[in-house]
Formats: structure tokens, sequence, C-alpha cells
């Protein structure tokens, strides 16, 4: 009886509450909560409206500071690279805005371009690691490149084919790009390479299978724009930002700047597709050839947003 007694209070007490309720809502308080809701509703719409101009203001100088320095990069850029010649090595993913933006910049600062290179996803493919090893073994002795490991050589047997220190003579490049353009390794451009001092990377986010595929690859790209940077006298390695959150790709720039002593002789730019990012490249270029090295962008890992500018 007790029990049945403390239900039925209690179904009566929440009939209660809910008639109360609804007295209030339609009687002395409706205009009140009627008013503070109308004015919470108005409050969200201005904030609304006050964060979208701020966002299309913050675009607007965004664009302004670009169109900017786009126009400034004529002037600063121009003959900085003179009687320089200079490899583009383009690797899968690269997006081809951003290399054939690239490619003008280095023009713009009067670099030659001896070479556009471009690496195939084969040079990554696992199941051609065999194949790979056994050609670079192969071709190795035309370039002069130490044999033993696989990824390693077929590396260096590309970097010698197209990369000299200054005076080198390049002796047995033909047949080592032959070789590797026989093999559905890489393409090329023009027929008849012409050895460079300097090269710039290209890369492109490195997606399909699982996250340790993804990160073997950008991990083997990563060690072919090192093998390029140490047959020459400096690269750059240029990329677009890649979402951090997005675990379906992962950035050969990032994964080059994870490797320690590759970051200490390795220049990297993160934000090719804005002018500022274009610049670096060339300063970045200007900055290996003087012995030196940097990881520049906007990217949380780097180092500083650009180059030191050369005054001369």
């Amino acid at each position: 009886m007790i029990d049945f007694r403390y239900h039925l209070v209690s179904i009566v007490s929440i009939f209660l509450a809910l008639a109360v309720g609804i007295v209030l809502g339609a009687g002395p308080l409706k205009e009140d909560i009627g008013n503070t809701l109308t004015s919470e509703v108005t409050r969200l719409r201005a904030d609304r409206t006050q964060l979208r101009q701020q966002l299309d203001d913050a675009n607007k100088a965004a664009q302004a500071r670009d169109d900017f320095t786009e126009a400034s990069n004529k002037s600063l850029l121009a003959g900085r690279l003179q009687g320089v010649t200079l490899t583009v090595v383009v690797l899968p993913g690269a997006d081809a805005n951003l290399v054939k933006s690239t490619t003008s910049t280095l023009a713009l600062a009067g670099a030659k371009i001896g070479s556009t290179v471009t690496v195939l996803d084969s040079w990554v493919d696992p199941d051609k690691e065999s194949a790979r090893a056994a050609l670079a073994d192969q071709l190795a002795p035309a370039v002069q490149a130490p044999t033993g490991d696989g990824g390693d050589v077929v590396n260096a047997v590309l970097a010698r084919a197209l990369l000299t220190k200054a005076g080198g003579s390049g002796s047995g490049s033909k047949t080592a790009l032959e070789g590797l353009r026989g093999a559905d390794l890489i393409r090329y451009t023009p027929d008849t390479v012409e050895m460079a001092t300097g090269a710039v990377v290209i890369g492109g986010p490195v997606t399909g299978g699982s996250a340790a595929e993804r990160t073997q690859k950008a991990q083997a790209l990563s060690a072919l724009a090192g093998a390029l940077d140490g047959a020459g006298s400096g690269a750059v390695l240029l990329g677009q930002t890649v979402d951090p959150g997005d675990g379906s790709q992962v950035s050969v720039v990032t994964t080059s700047r994870q490797d320690n002593d590759q970051a200490k002789e390795l220049s990297t730019v993160d934000d090719g597709s804005l002018p500022m990012g274009q610049a670096s490249v060339v300063f970045g270029l200007l900055e290996q050839f003087a012995g030196n090295a940097g990881q520049y962008g906007l990217e949380s890992d780097a180092t500083a947003a650009y180059p030191a500018l050369a005054t001369k």
C-alpha cells in the first residue's frame, strides 16, 4: 500500500508540474519566454553575419597579399638563378598546376631546365621491388652508382643520371635514363637530357592502399628526394598543404621533415601553391647552393615561413 501511494504521488506530481508549466507558458511568463527566445535568435543571426563578414574580409586580405606577392615576385626573383641548370622531378600525385607554376617561376628566375622527369607509380610499387633492384644493379655501373640496397641503388641511378656537381661530365646518363624509362619507371623530356647542378622535386599526397603502404611509399619518395639532393649542389622538395586530419593521404614533405638527418640537408616548402611558396623555392635553392637547408611554409613543422631573402 505504501508503494502504491508513493507511485501515485509521483505521478500526480509529474502531471502537476506539467500543468504549472503549461499555465505559466501560456500565461504570465509567455511574453518573457517569447522575448528571450526572439532576442537569442536575433543575437545568433547577428553573430553569424559578423563571422561571415570577418571570414570574407580575411579571404579578401589573403587574396590581396597573394596578388601583391605574385606581382612582387616578378622583380624580386628575376635573374636570381641565372646560369643555373636545374632538373624538375615530378613525383606521383603532384598537381599539374603546381608543376606548371613552378616551372614558370624557375624560368622567371633565369634558370635553365635541363630536364623534366616524371616518376611513375611503379617506382614505389611493392610488387615490383625485386625487378627494380635487379634493374638498378644492372644500370648502376653506367653512372658509377654503388650497388647494394635495391631502393637506394635505383634512387642513386636516377639522381646520378640527372645531376652532377659543378664541372661533372654525367657520363652514362643516357644509358641509365633509357633503362629506367624502358622499365616504365619514369618519363622525361627532352630526349636528350642536359645534366643539372640542382633539383626541384614536386610532390603530391600519397594515397591508396593501407596506412602502412602509404607511409612506406612516402618514405621511399622522400628518400629519392634525398638522393637527388646529394647528387648535385642542392635540391628543394616542394608540396602543397595536406590536411593532417585526413588519414587517407600522406605528405612527402612532412615525411621528409620527420627524418632528422634528411632535414639537415634537404630543403622543403609546403605552401607551393601560394606565391610566397614559389618565392621560397628560388631562395631555398640559393640557400642550398650556399650549403644550408631549411623547412619553409605554413605547416606546424616548418622552421620558418620563408627563407632569408638574398640581397644580391
